[in-house]
């Protein structure tokens, strides 16, 4: 039945982010896998939680789209996420949520030992650590930029242009706290409606993951932003903020500038490198506290 419904779940996301083209064409096929390997799971936290960040930052993408295409030439482009995109953003919560099914698949939190209860416990903190990280990053990237203030660089702490990695500001630092939240929030709902009767019995700690959400998603935003503004290099091309360029693009035109940072990583690693950092993070402080 599970995968009926993991199926049908993908089928209608997939389908709806390429009619609203919020995905492109192999966007949509790791996006299925994502899908398969998270909806299959028979704890509904981890579909749950997935849901939150996938409806929240489509939306926050399309929020404000004429606006963010006059700071951002390339917006149109950069709303459709491509298979890396979606793989940098959800690849290693695929692989927690295959190794919580591994171990847990089909067990009741009342039946496990109490090192098995504390493993589940450290997996479902990586994996609210790995998607908080994930849609506070996004959350500050799709609302921070509207901000009327200019972010300043989280190193030097001078004013740079919109969109220069490694810029914060007050509405990007409170979006990446409330995307972490609402990361928290889902999980929370999904495991006392799904385990209530192993929260009354104590075989499930009680613990608020909305404030763990909030927690560990402002920290992977700040990480994102020191690595963005030291190993991603930004670039002032026509007055505007950019990144990513290939080395003939470099080349090509003589009047662009380094803002800040070094050629090194792309966007895509920096999330990657950050989404790990967070998750890691998750686990190394559940472990001291257990």
């Amino acid at each position: 039945m599970r995968v009926y419904f993991a199926i049908l779940l993908t089928s209608a996301l997939c389908l709806g982010a390429l009619k609203k083209r919020s995905l492109s064409a192999t966007g949509v096929l790791a996006a299925a896998f994502v899908g398969l390997t998270t909806a299959s799971n028979d704890n509904l936290l981890f579909t749950t939680v997935l849901l939150a960040f996938f409806i929240s930052s489509s939306l926050w993408t399309k929020y404000q789209a004429r606006q963010k295409m006059r700071l951002d030439p390339k917006f149109t482009t950069a709303s459709q996420r491509d298979w890396k995109q979606v793989l940098c953003n959800g690849g290693i919560g695929s692989v927690i949520s295959l190794v919580y099914q591994y171990y847990f698949d089909g067990r009741r939190p009342e039946d496990l030992s109490i090192a098995e209860r504390r493993l589940m416990t450290v997996l479902i903190w990586a994996y609210i650590g790995f998607y908080a990280c994930c849609t506070a990053d996004t959350w500050a990237s799709e609302i921070g930029t509207l901000s009327s203030d200019w972010p300043v660089l989280i190193t030097t702490w001078k004013t740079v242009p919109p969109g220069t990695n490694g810029g914060i500001s007050k509405l990007g630092l409170m979006s990446s706290f409330a995307g972490g939240a609402t990361v928290g929030l889902a999980a929370d709902i999904a495991l006392w409606a799904q385990y209530f009767y192993a929260f009354r019995s104590g075989a499930l700690p009680r613990i608020p993951y909305v404030t763990v959400g909030s927690l560990l998603g402002t920290l992977g935003s700040v990480i994102d932003s020191l690595l963005g503004a030291t190993v991603q290099a930004s670039f002032l091309v026509d007055k505007r903020a950019v990144s990513d360029l290939t080395a003939a693009e470099l080349q090509k035109r003589k009047d662009i500038k380094v803002i800040s940072g070094s050629n090194i990583l792309s966007n895509n690693m920096v999330n990657v490198v950050s989404s790990a950092c967070t998750t890691a993070a998750a686990v190394g402080l559940i472990a001291l506290l257990m």
